[in-house]
């Protein structure tokens, strides 16, 4: 990729190209919200199952996180040898039954094990879906596209508070009770099942998804099609850079996921709202945020027409610098107001790291390894992210501060561990980043 001709025979044509992005992105904002409708029924649950906090959280993430992270090694190599859109539509298939599946659950194993369903179909999704974004542009056109992309994850955490708070007030409030079949089932139950159920008919919308060329050259690194030795060799040779990709950007993903996942509940125990008060406000207020995600494509793509190789590790340090003060301000403040505009600030500037760390990924990888690559970055960062996040925020409110009035604290301690030494990284590993796309050479052409 680095160095590589600019022949438009090698992509797929713009439109068709962008009517892939369109489709993945309908489908990511699909993904997300069957992820974060847990968030707005955590009381619930917890007194439906019997969970703590710390239970709780752990549903939302290391339950969720398991698949997530181990399908992405098998679907690397499926990606790298059989069509994308059958891995990508089975992938939205398992998500979607994993989604449905909690509404059946009742105890925290059954819960435990839907979540992981869901992890592991979002998953395969996200890998694949990076794999052929990244084979369908251009470098410098790239960061646009996967900006495009991710504001789908955004706009899916928003539109489940947006339309999901209201919605779940009214199926908390026996609002769906009366319908069929719905009597066997607790209120939270029944939210997860009807959003889950209708959302396997949606992986249909894979197969209009244009598979875009591979292209297999030689590489540096002599990669082929077989196992992950290649790219681990690849990643081996540049550690510094694949630190900051990989662990730095998994940092950053670990702060957004705990707010986004903790929020709700903190405006419940901090200033009495409610899930309906509650999903409109902060869905419109992640909406309104990532209306910026092409903002950040647009201006990395511009730095790296410019020469700026490190672009996206640059405007991300950046990001981080301006995010962290504004989810302080939002955690202290005793106006819910604030914390609403200072929350949305902080993802408007932490999304140019939803983007850019799967489009330096894409940028960075000889195209023979981007499956597998792709897996990795997945792994990487949503063993950080999705382990680490939700878990600790859990972990500080009930055992550290002892108070679930204290999650706004447990918040803005998980801000600062993770995102101070992700801006650390993104510095650490610019240089190397310069010099490899720097090179002109013709195994990445």
């Amino acid at each position: 990729m680095i160095g590589r001709s600019d022949d438009a025979a090698v992509y797929p044509r713009p439109l068709l190209a962008w009517l892939s992005v369109a489709i993945l992105f309908i489908l990511y904002i699909r993904s997300l919200a069957d992820r974060y409708l847990i968030a707005l029924v955590v009381d619930p649950i917890k007194q439906g199952v019997g969970l703590t906090d710390f239970e709780i959280s752990l549903l939302q993430g290391p339950a969720f996180a398991v698949l997530y992270c181990l399908f992405a090694i098998p679907v690397g190599l499926a990606l790298d040898r059989y069509s994308r859109r059958w891995v990508l539509f089975f992938s939205v298939i398992v998500w979607s039954i994993g989604a449905a599946g909690c509404g059946f659950a009742s105890t925290f194993l059954a819960l435990a094990v839907a979540r992981a369903l869901v992890g592991g179909g979002e998953s395969g999704f996200s890998t694949g879906a990076y794999s052929i974004i990244g084979d369908s542009f251009p470098p410098d056109r790239l960061s646009l596209a996967m900006s495009i992309f991710v504001m789908g994850a955004i706009m899916g955490a928003g539109i489940v508070f947006l339309l999901g708070g209201p919605f779940v007030e009214f199926v908390l409030a026996g609002g769906v009770a009366s319908w069929p079949f719905m009597s066997h089932f607790a209120p939270w139950q029944q939210a997860f099942v009807l959003t889950g159920v209708p959302g396997i008919a949606m992986a249909f919308l894979v197969l209009l998804v244009t598979e875009p060329r591979r292209i297999v050259r030689a590489t540096p690194t002599g990669a082929g099609s077989e196992g992950y030795g290649e790219a681990l060799r690849f990643l081996g040779e540049h550690k510094r850079m694949f630190a900051a990709i990989l662990i730095g950007f998994g940092l950053a993903y670990t702060s957004t996921i705990a707010l986004q996942l903790w929020l709700p509940a903190y405006f419940v125990r901090v200033h009495g709202w409610t899930p309906s008060r509650i999903g409109i406000v902060l869905g419109i207020a992640q909406l309104v945020a990532a209306m910026s995600l092409p903002i950040h494509g647009w201006i990395v793509d511009r730095l790296y027409k410019a020469g700026r190789r490190d672009a996206p590790l640059v405007w991300c340090t950046l990001s981080i610098c301006i995010a962290v003060p504004c989810a302080i301000v939002a955690l202290l403040s005793d106006n819910p107001w604030v914390t609403v505009v200072m929350f949305s600030i902080y993802v408007a500037f932490m999304l140019a790291t939803g983007s850019m760390g799967p489009a330096s990924t894409q940028v960075v990888t000889p195209p023979a390894l981007r499956g597998r690559l792709s897996a990795i970055y997945v792994l990487a960062t949503g063993l950080i992210g999705m382990s680490l996040g939700p878990a600790l925020v859990g972990f500080f409110t009930d055992q550290v501060f002892g108070s679930p009035a204290a999650v706004g604290t447990s918040l803005i301690v998980v801000v600062l561990a993770m995102l101070i030494p992700a801006a650390l990284l993104f510095i650490a590993g610019r240089e190397q980043m310069r010099q490899l796309l720097t090179q002109e050479t013709p195994a990445q052409a």
